[in-house]
C-alpha cells in the first residue's frame, strides 16, 4: 500500500461541519427558550452531506487526524506515482510514503526520479511536481488505513474520487502526464477488475502496460504511458535488487524526458 497522497473541488481532505440547531428567544417578556425545529428531512439530508464529505465518503470508519490530497501541481507532468491508498502514518504526516520503513523515498532518490540535489525525502513531495515534474496521488485517495485488505478498490466509492482528480488536473494542466506508475501490482490490478465482468485479472507484470488492457473509464489517451512497479513497503518480501529494478528501468524512461516540459499546443480551431 501507499506509505501515503488527492484534489480539491471534492473535498476528500476536509472536515464537514455538524449542523446545529439554534435557539429562538421568543419574548422579551420572560417566556423560556424553545428550540425550532428543522423542516421535514433537512436534518437527515445535511449529516448525510457531511458524512459524505469528510475522507473515507462516510463508509463509518474511524479515520485517524490528519489529510492526505494528490500532490499534482497545475502543470503537465512527467511522472504521476500512484499509490494503493494512504496509509494512517502518511495520513497523520501529511506526506506521502513517509512511514520510516517504506524503502520509496531512498529508492527515488538512488535511481534519480527524484533528484538528490532538490529532493531530500518525503517532505519536498509538494515540490516535486514543480521541481522535476513528478506528482503523487492514491486509487483510494481520501480513505486512509494500513491494512490495505480492507479497503476494495473495485468498488467506486473508494476509487471515483482517484478518476476525478486526474480528470480536473488535465484540464488544469492542459496536457496528460508523459508516464502514469502505479507502485505496487494490487492496486492496478484491483482497477481493471472494477466493474469487470466474466474471469477476473489475477496479476499483471511488471514494467510498460499493453495501452489496449487499461482499466475501464481510465482518463488519458494512450500517448501516457502506464508502468507497474515494486510495492516500497516494508512488509512486502522482496530483495532489495528485485524492489529496485523496476524504478531503475522507469528512471531511464524517465531521463529521456527533458523538464520542464513545452507548453501544451493550444486547440486547433
Amino acid at each position: 500500500m501507499n506509505g501515503g497522497g488527492i484534489f480539491d473541488k471534492f473535498a476528500f481532505g476536509g472536515m464537514a461541519k455538524g449542523t446545529k440547531v439554534r435557539t429562538l428567544a421568543l419574548s422579551a417578556a420572560g417566556r423560556s427558550a424553545k428550540r425550532r425545529k428543522p423542516e421535514s428531512g433537512t436534518t437527515a439530508v445535511k449529516a448525510s452531506t457531511s458524512a459524505a464529505s469528510q475522507p473515507g465518503g462516510g463508509d463509518g470508519r474511524t479515520k485517524p487526524a490528519g489529510g492526505l490530497l494528490p500532490k499534482l501541481g497545475s502543470r503537465p507532468l512527467r511522472l504521476i506515482l500512484v499509490g494503493h491508498n494512504p496509509s494512517a502514518h502518511a495520513w497523520s504526516s501529511g506526506h506521502y510514503y513517509s512511514h520510516p520503513g517504506n524503502r520509496m523515498w531512498p529508492i527515488l532518490r538512488e535511481t534519480g526520479i527524484a533528484p538528490a540535489d532538490l529532493v531530500r525525502g518525503c517532505e519536498d513531495d509538494g515540490s516535486m511536481p514543480e521541481s522535476c515534474g513528478v506528482g503523487f496521488i492514491d486509487v483510494g485517495v481520501g480513505h486512509p488505513g494500513t491494512d490495505s485488505s480492507k479497503i476494495d478498490l473495485r468498488d467506486e466509492k473508494f476509487h471515483g474520487g482517484f478518476y476525478a482528480h486526474l480528470r480536473d488536473h488535465l484540464e488544469l494542466a492542459g496536457a496528460p502526464p508523459r508516464i502514469v506508475a502505479f507502485t505496487g501490482k494490487k492496486q492496478f490490478v484491483d482497477l481493471l477488475n472494477a466493474n469487470r465482468r466474466g474471469k477476473k485479472v489475477q496479476t499483471v507484470a511488471l514494467g510498460p502496460q499493453d495501452p489496449a488492457s487499461l482499466p475501464r473509464g481510465w482518463p488519458f489517451p494512450p500517448t501516457t504511458r502506464v508502468f507497474v512497479l515494486t510495492s516500497t513497503s516494508g512488509a512486502s518480501a522482496l530483495t532489495n535488487e528485485a524492489r529496485i529494478r523496476p524504478y531503475a528501468e522507469l528512471a531511464k524512461e524517465l531521463s529521456a524526458i527533458d523538464w520542464p516540459l513545452p507548453p501544451p499546443e493550444p486547440p486547433s480551431v
